[in-house]
């Protein structure tokens, strides 16, 4: 019997099925249902498993996402689902024994387990369980009916198109069927996407969730698989399917949630800037669950430099608990030069991208020895992406591109063909060690972890020495890199930091040949350009997690701890 996918269609939801073809002896492992077949289908949303052969005679366990009518009870019922109940029972306390797995009850929102005989006390409403705050019940959505939609003809009353990106799987059951179906949609006009009016329920802070399945070593995949299951799928959306825009029109007119970014730096700005563009009553606080690979904004806020497979509940009561924090944003505008100057030509065995990627800096900006690794980095993945299908891959490839830099010095004397004009005054660049790379950085954290600024204690006989670091004071700080090495010697603490070389509120860059420039990770070869301007942008709230009983920059001040009562100096950033 060969494998293949299969979709049902019930609820308001199509189904993703998984496929599992167990070999004889390990068959009694996968029987979950009651007729014995050697194929089994396994749905992301319900976690309700069943065989081919059984598919037509197993009930419709898909779960409702959205109310079809105005009618509705306000209150949410259970959803019981049959099978596949570990643990102990939640209302007489003892452990759940069946055959095959085949017995007991679980409820597809609150994830409570009951014996099949103890159903019938758990009563008629569902709690939503422990995430109960953060789950947008079915009851809560409903759709607008729009009067476009009364003059087209029929459709079937599940359209793939309709749903969102996350759920909006391809299904493949056969070349031929998908080729007809193909056909059959272009000859029809294609519905419009269904529009939902949400209404939370009151006190309540739903999530709307993004999610970069390729971040990461493709982690996002198995994250995005959990958080359907967890939350209502509506919430739940996948970044790399159409964007973060028809999520954020979704909930624009909800008043109180929360956006959480799954991935990288990159994911992070790339749904800010798409939060820019929309209209929306409030502004919601994002934050991060780290699938990248430099994650330095996640670190910034504590949430970890990577996600290494920790409970999804648990980051979720960590969501719960977080307090948001003001984050500034800088707008660089770039104009090229149009004189005769220094403008080496790219080889054509290896392109490099020259459009600027964003408009918008979130973390850091930075041209020359830095950003020529990231455009190494970057073009390579492009050619070569099964190269880096890891985190740990990624980070190799960076160490080996930094050594390779390293001796070829390929922004060598950079101070020289650069100016820089900070608040109005210019930079002598001449003055000390020869540089190869500039960067700004908005947050602490760059490449990976490393602090570029250094901590307020550690430059006592240097330029600003007393220069604290915030993300949200409205000053951007400016720091020099000498070469590959001076950048390892700070990311392993061989040397304090970087050459600071100022902390301001605008800046302005001209260059005088072609440097490598990056924003936030994103890299491309800049040609000489007359202006190079940087200056305050519209702040972003952001959720921080962590002890809120600590600072959240570094003070050289003696503190009082009020959890373990002990006095001394917080000169360490957390």
């Amino acid at each position: 019997m060969s494998l293949r996918r299969a979709g049902l269609q019930c609820s308001g939801v199509f189904m993703f099925v998984s496929t599992v073809d167990p070999g004889a002896q390990e068959l009694q492992r996968y029987v979950r249902w009651r007729w014995a077949c050697p194929i089994t289908f396994c749905p992301h949303f319900c976690k309700f498993t069943v065989h081919e052969r059984c598919v037509q005679r197993a009930p419709a366990s898909c779960i409702a996402t959205y109310s079809k009518s105005k009618r509705a009870p306000a209150t949410l019922a259970h959803h019981w689902v049959e099978g596949n109940c570990h643990g102990k029972c939640a209302r007489c306390r003892k452990k759940i024994k069946g055959y095959n797995g085949i017995t007991g009850l679980h409820c597809r929102w609150c994830h409570i387990t009951l014996h099949n005989r103890c159903v019938g006390s758990a009563g008629g409403s569902c709690s939503l369980g422990r995430h109960a705050r953060h789950i947008l019940p079915p009851t809560a959505i409903r759709p607008l009916v729009l009067d476009r939609q009364r003059s087209l003809p029929h459709r079937p009353q599940i359209d793939q198109q309709s749903l969102p990106t996350s759920i909006s799987l391809p299904i493949s059951i056969a070349a031929s069927s998908e080729e007809k179906k193909e056909e059959r949609e272009k000859r029809e006009p294609r519905a419009p996407p269904i529009s939902f009016q949400i209404t939370p329920p009151d006190g309540s802070c739903p999530l709307l969730v993004f999610i970069n399945p390729k971040s990461g070593g493709r982690q996002g995949s198995r994250v995005l698989r959990k958080l359907q299951y967890i939350l209502n799928p509506r919430q739940v959306h996948d970044i790399a399917k159409g964007g973060p825009m028809q999520g954020l029109q979704m909930f624009k007119d909800v008043k109180n949630y929360r956006v959480i970014c799954c991935g990288g730096d990159g994911t992070v700005g790339w749904v800010l800037e798409t939060m820019d563009k929309v209209q929306m009553d409030t502004q919601p606080a994002v934050g991060v669950i780290p699938l990248g690979t430099g994650n330095d904004l996640a670190r910034c806020l504590r949430w970890g430099g990577g996600y290494e497979g920790e409970s999804i509940h648990k980051i979720l009561d960590k969501i719960a608990r977080a307090s948001t924090v003001m984050m500034d944003r800088w707008h660089i505008v770039v104009e090229n030069t149009t004189t005769d100057c220094e403008q080496p030509q790219m080889p054509d065995s290896a392109p490099h991208p020259t459009v600027v990627p964003y408009n918008i800096i979130n973390n850091y900006f930075s041209v020359g020895v830095d950003a020529a690794i990231c455009v190494k980095f970057h073009t390579e993945r492009e050619r070569n992406p099964d190269k880096f299908s890891s985190r740990m891959k990624n980070k190799l490839w960076y160490f080996e591109f930094a050594t390779s830099e390293q001796f070829a010095a390929s922004c060598k004397n950079l101070h020289e063909h650069i100016d820089i004009v900070c608040d109005g005054a210019s930079l002598e660049l001449n003055k000390g060690p020869a540089l190869q790379g500039v960067a700004l950085l908005n947050i602490p954290y760059a490449h990976g972890g490393s602090n570029l600024w250094g901590s307020s204690g550690a430059h006592r006989r240097g330029r600003f020495p007393n220069a604290q670091q915030d993300i949200g004071d409205k000053l951007i700080e400016v720091i020099g890199l000498e070469n590959c090495l001076h950048m390892g010697q700070v990311r392993t603490g061989l040397r304090a930091s970087g050459r600071r070389l100022a902390q301001c509120s605008s800046i302005t860059l001209t260059t005088k040949k072609t440097f490598p420039m990056q924003i936030d990770g994103e890299p491309w070869m800049q040609p000489p350009c007359k202006h190079v301007g940087i200056a305050d942008n519209a702040v972003r709230t952001m959720l921080i997690s962590g002890r809120s009983c600590m600072s959240f920059y570094t003070r050289q001040t003696k503190i009082r701890c009020v959890r373990c009562v002990r006095c001394g100096p917080v000169d360490a950033y957390l």
